[in-house]
């Protein structure tokens, strides 16, 4: 899909889709999602593209790559909750 105006900065599963846009939207970046919303129990069974403006494309692609590179902080263990 192509929208004038607008990039697409991710194409994956919707669950995935759902939280990087609320990671952009966090960092004031304009966001719209685009797939079907057909969850299972634990199955995400869609495709979708995460797009913003073509003039935040660039931070948004920054936001991103700091997401990826960021090591993931150790998770406590469920005794200590």
């Amino acid at each position: 899909m192509s929208v004038k105006g607008w990039a697409v900065v991710f194409r994956g599963e919707r669950i995935q889709a759902d939280l990087l846009a609320a990671v952009l939207e966090a960092n004031g970046i304009r966001v719209e999602v685009f797939g079907d919303h057909s969850y299972g129990v634990g199955i995400n069974f869609t495709d979708a593209q995460v797009m913003v403006p073509d003039e935040q494309a660039e931070a948004a692609r920054d936001v991103i790559r700091a997401a990826e590179q960021e090591p993931a902080e150790d998770l406590p263990e469920p005794d200590e909750v």
